[in-house]
């Protein structure tokens, strides 16, 4: 059994939470986890110069969480 499938064999559901340097925040819901880390290296690709923080979470649980640095995005969570 897979880590994104719940009992009854459905995909679990996760959202994207883009804050950006205002701190305005937005959220994208994802079909699965693995769509919202893809996600979430394309929004640091493309906007990253807008963004501060990308956060990853399913089942309200944060499973991976970026900050912008001086020397780009690092992993935090």
């Amino acid at each position: 059994m897979s880590a994104n499938t719940n009992p009854a064999g459905e995909t679990r559901r996760a959202n994207l939470i883009l804050i950006e340097q205002s701190g305005a925040k937005r959220e994208i819901p994802q079909p699965s986890p693995l769509d919202g880390m893809a996600g979430a290296e394309q929004a640091m690709h493309e906007h990253g110069h807008q963004l501060r923080e990308v956060k990853l979470v399913s089942e309200k649980k944060a499973i991976a969480r970026w900050k912008a640095g001086e020397l780009g995005w690092r992993r935090v969570a």
